[in-house]
């Protein structure tokens, strides 16, 4: 009786440490909200990039789009 209660809280702490890692990897994977917010602000900034560096007429157009 003695190795089957070993064997089955083996068998839980096995399972138990499984079942956490999935939930660990389940989470990560959730879209965080500060990542939609960094890629807006990094389609700004490269339209502003391209305004600094682009002819004066791309600027008046790009200016008037960002409004």
């Amino acid at each position: 009786m003695a190795a089957a209660f070993y064997f089955f809280v083996g068998a839980l702490v096995f399972w138990l440490a499984f079942r956490s890692g999935t939930r660990r990897a389940a989470q990560q994977v959730l879209p965080d909200a500060r990542d939609a917010e960094f890629e807006r602000l990094n389609a700004r900034v490269r339209t502003l990039e391209q305004i600094i560096t682009d002819r004066d007429w791309r600027l008046r157009r790009d200016i008037d789009g960002l409004g």
